[in-house]
Order: structure tokens, then sequence, then C-alpha cells
């Protein structure tokens, strides 16, 4: 069997970033969180509008 990337499958990660490099990836965890809350209040509306919108036209 032929990997075509084995590049990507088995990256070795670098132990010895910068300090700068650990506080941007720190920062950008920080900044995901409430993308996530975010996304996930907008999906719960968009289920129930979907919802009451079948409810409407079919019940």
């Amino acid at each position: 069997m032929i990997k075509l990337f084995p590049n990507l499958i088995y990256k070795k990660r670098d132990r010895n970033l910068p300090s700068s490099k650990s506080k941007l990836k720190k920062e950008e965890n920080g900044k995901s969180k409430p993308l996530i809350v975010f996304g996930f209040i907008i999906s719960l509306t968009s289920i129930f509008l979907l919802l009451f919108t079948i409810n409407n036209k079919f019940g």
C-alpha cells in the first residue's frame, strides 16, 4: 500500500518553540471558546426555528 501523505500523518512536534509562539497559541484558544459557544447558540436557534416552521406548515 502506498501512503500518499505521510508527512501530514506523522508530523513531529517541535519542542523548541519560542515563548512568543506558545503565547500566540494560548491567545487563539481563548478566542475560540466564545466562538464555539456563539456557534452552538446559533445552531440551537436554527434547529428550533426549523421545527417551529415544520410544525406550523404541517401541524
